[in-house]
């Protein structure tokens, strides 16, 4: 009555602290910082590796995730990806349980 045309708020805003965002990297920044033949991105603060880019050298990469182009690039190269989650020793101390 006080606002006829007015319907309310529409949608579903997510709570920031509950977002997921997955910081992701491409092959080709990958290899332009690498430096010697393996490189952890977890510990750089990446989640995901992508296939954009060429692969000129084997490296062995740690991510926590990675596209299929992207892990098929580096096995081309010689390289190797191992695809590591950090949540594991929480599963495992939960499991025990």
């Amino acid at each position: 009555k006080y606002m006829p045309g007015h319907w309310g708020m529409h949608g579903f805003n997510r709570h920031p602290k509950l977002r997921n965002v997955n910081v992701s990297i491409n092959l080709l920044q990958v290899s332009q910082m690498a430096e010697g033949d393996s490189i952890n991105l977890t510990e750089l603060g990446y989640d995901k590796l992508l296939g954009s880019g060429r692969m000129d050298r084997a490296l062995n990469i740690t991510v926590g995730s990675a596209s299929a182009r992207a892990i098929e690039k580096v096995e081309a190269a010689g390289g190797s990806v191992n695809l590591s989650d950090g949540d594991d020793e929480d599963w495992e101390e939960w499991e025990e349980e």
